[in-house]
């Protein structure tokens, strides 16, 4: 009697799955094939698809999980049934040393077998891509997964597959979809299907287009290995990605703010404290979380950026000054591996924003809305966040020495990058001192 087992293979994939194996065994027959199926390894015990009982209603996000792996449970069903229906009408005597591969993994390879997520999820792969760089992908994925459910709603039968994506018109509605998707997914419901980590919110077109320029780069690959004959972004222009000048704060505002006194909040307090350190050492908020005190390396911090690990591994070197030293020295806490007690990013940027209020750093400062692009005008406390910090270290190390090199090497920048240029706007401010000094 032929038996068909299944395992996991040890390797994962961008999303944290493990392959599902098969092994075909019958007398002297033992073979073994990919499925080019998928599955967390929480989901699977004794060699199958186990989905458990939850007592209490489970998360919007352990939901979206049960519902994949039952969708993976039916396919893993089909795939028994072919080979089961397979080997019955060919016969034990007439199996091929490769049966049991080119039947199931040529299904898996084609065309028609594959879903668009296997499809991203190969593209992914083949990307050298950075955590930050990865997560802003995995953001375009699951919207993709809300605009197919949101689709359903007209058309129940709808799947979003790579051919039909690969259309003018279904970019169009699903770039609509994305910069509307807070009120609409919300409405529908669909967040409890597919959920975001973050509370959904209306998306500016600088993050719309960034998103698109990623879908583009998904379907130039797909283009690129012969698995669509059109490309719809050969006709569509992408808008370009627009900043504002980078706002930061002077150093006389920033001992301002650390001298505000806050001991009525010690929470915020603290994340004061923090931002402070982080306005001296310009590291991002993702390698600001990351830091521990093995980081500290003979009087200097030093790190490898998070953003550029896997694609550019370049340690980046901050000698410590005495306000940074001494802040180190304040939160000094054996029992504690971080280097500072840093919370959420969301909540960190929270206490900087109340931080900055009590501080009464309320100047009027221009930025770019993000949803029309158009500038205003907001009090300096409303627009203070983690990467004010990044920005304040910079800005004012430009101010005090020209050297655009040796700051990118301070700050992890890449030498002539787009976002280090952004500071070049410091020089009309630095001019109109100069001119002042003739009054």
């Amino acid at each position: 009697m032929a038996t068909i087992y299944y395992s996991l293979s040890a390797r994962r994939n961008s999303l944290g799955q493990s392959e599902i194996m098969m092994r075909f065994s019958h007398g002297k027959i033992n073979q073994r094939a990919k499925t080019g199926l998928f599955v967390s390894p929480a989901y699977w015990a004794d060699g199958a698809i186990r989905i458990p009982n939850f007592r209490m209603r489970p998360s919007a996000e352990v939901q979206a999980e049960v519902n994949d792996s039952v969708e993976t449970q039916k396919r893993l069903a089909e795939i028994t049934s072919l080979v089961s229906r397979a080997f019955n009408e060919i016969g034990r005597g007439s199996v091929p040393p490769n049966w049991l591969r080119s039947l199931v993994e040529a299904k898996d390879d084609s065309k028609e077998g594959k879903t668009l997520w296997q499809y991203f999820d190969d593209f992914l792969g083949s990307r050298l891509l950075s955590v930050g760089r990865m997560r802003s992908y995995h953001v375009v994925v699951r919207a993709l997964k809300r605009f197919e459910q949101y689709k359903r709603l007209k058309s129940p039968s709808f799947a979003l597959t790579l051919e039909n994506l690969a259309c003018v018109d279904m970019i169009d509605d699903f770039e609509e979809y994305f910069r509307n998707e807070a009120r609409l997914a919300g409405a529908a419901g669909l967040y409890q299907r597919v959920s975001e980590s973050r509370k959904p919110q209306d998306r500016g077109l600088n993050t719309v287009n960034s998103k698109m320029v990623m879908l583009r780069a998904f379907l130039n690959w797909a283009e690129t290995n012969g698995f669509i004959n059109r490309n719809p972004f050969k006709k569509r222009r992408i808008a370009p990605v627009i900043y504002g000048t980078p706002i930061y704060i002077t150093l006389e505002e920033r001992t301002r703010l650390q001298h505000t006194n806050l001991s009525r909040h010690p929470g915020i307090s603290v994340q004061r404290d923090i931002f402070v350190f982080q306005c001296l050492i310009g590291c991002r908020v993702g390698d600001l979380l990351q830091l521990k005190r093995d980081n500290v390396v003979n009087g200097a911090i030093e790190y490898i950026p998070r953003k550029t690990k896997e694609g550019r591994p370049v340690t980046v070197r901050v000698p410590l000054n005495d306000t940074a030293r001494a802040i180190i020295e304040k939160y000094r806490d054996s029992e504690r591996q971080s280097l500072l007690p840093f919370i959420s990013s969301q909540k960190y940027n929270e206490s900087i924003k109340r931080a900055f209020l009590a501080a009464g750093l309320k100047r009027p400062v221009q930025v770019l809305n993000a949803v029309t692009r158009e500038p205003e005008m907001k009090p300096l406390y409303s627009v203070a966040s983690s990467h004010m910090a990044r920005r304040t270290f910079i800005g004012n190390l430009y101010k005090k020495v020209k050297d655009p090199n040796l700051i990118a090497q301070l700050s992890g920048h890449v030498e002539g990058s787009a976002a280090f240029a952004r500071y070049r706007d410091i020089d009309e401010e630095m001019k109109l001192e100069l001119v002042n000094l003739l009054d």
